[in-house]
């Protein structure tokens, strides 16, 4: 991974600035996504980490335009696709950007493949739905897409029974790629995955990336995977970005107390300890958040500033970007 950006095209691919999703209940009022802004480049490769419920997969679904209504609604801010509102796009005009323009590999490939057809018709029905071609350039196109994720060709009219976990993950790879988006979103896409299989999986989706060009969101608790396949990262906690970075920048120099905590609570094989270091506390109740700094509760460093009002995001580095009072010394 090169540390310089300097060959990446300064124009973002796709820009999200100050989303807010929320879901209205009958008693109460989610707060999943609390004004979150990224940009991606083209070419480029984007970690999302943080816990379990901190807003990453809704984030994913607001940028597909999937948040079920009701009771999910977007309620501000804007996501640009090379420049266009997607959020002005008719339901019409997304489904033909969903699968050719952004594709989406959901959390789990045992559940997200059709058990009644055959992988080959799952992939074709993508190629079809997005491309005027005749019936057998469609299936010499699914081939290709079998074939270039390593599933031999001869397996088009087997069904998804028929393969083990890391090979359905390739089908279902092979089905986000099948119209070379330039946008794909992976949603822990090796979970449900042995250590093996991730890593195969990753080379491959790495290779693939380099091969069509296309740019990568990629959703994940686990810090090594960022380490991996991405150039930057961002942090996420309570629905909002807390810190933003390269990759170097972050490993190397974490600044948010919930940045250090994460890395403070993995094994590490250079020190010796004795016992793990667990960010203490819970995730604050999407329902019912704080009008100041969201991990105040949990933090190590907290002061009595940290109370007054949201900390706003400043540049600690150029690129390098953290919401928190903290960290700028105040």
């Amino acid at each position: 991974m090169d540390k310089t950006t300097d060959m990446v095209p300064a124009a973002p691919l796709l820009r999200v600035s100050d989303l807010r999703i929320h879901f209205e209940m009958e008693r109460e009022v989610v707060e999943a996504v609390n004004g979150m802004s990224f940009e991606l480049l083209k070419g480029e490769t984007l970690g999302f980490v943080g816990e379990t419920g901190a807003g990453k997969t809704t984030t994913a679904l607001g940028i597909m335009r999937l948040v079920q209504t009701p009771p999910g609604r977007v309620v501000a801010g804007s996501i640009a696709l090379n420049g266009e509102e997607l959020l002005e796009k008719s339901e019409a005009e997304m489904r033909k950007i969903r699968g050719n323009k952004i594709s989406m590999i959901f959390q789990d490939p045992m559940t997200s493949l059709n058990p009644v057809l055959t992988v080959g018709e799952q992939i074709q029905e993508v190629i079809r739905l997005h491309n005027d071609i005749s019936d057998a350039e469609a299936v010499k196109r699914t081939v290709d897409m079998l074939e270039m994720v390593g599933i031999p060709g001869e397996r088009y009219n087997e069904y998804p029974h028929q393969f083990s976990g890391g090979m359905k993950q390739r089908v279902v790879i092979a089905i986000a790629l099948a119209c070379s988006p330039e946008l794909l979103i992976a949603d822990e896409p090796t979970t449900a995955l042995d250590v093996t299989i991730q890593a195969q999986v990753l080379d491959m989706m790495r290779e693939l990336k380099e091969k069509i060009g296309t740019s990568v969101l990629m959703i994940t608790h686990d810090l090594g995977v960022i380490a991996e396949t991405c150039d930057k990262v961002a942090i996420v906690y309570a629905g909002q970005i807390v810190e933003s970075g390269t990759v170097w920048q972050i490993f190397d120099n974490p600044q948010h107390p919930y940045t250090r905590g994460l890395f403070d609570s993995l094994p590490s094989l250079d020190k010796e300890v004795r016992r793990l270091k667990p960010i203490e506390g819970l995730v604050p109740n999407p329902a019912d958040l704080p009008p100041y700094c969201s991990f105040y509760e949990r933090c190590g460093r907290r002061a009595e500033a940290c109370r007054a009002g949201e900390p706003e995001t400043v540049e600690v580095e150029p690129g390098h970007r953290v919401m928190c009072r903290c960290a700028r010394g105040e």
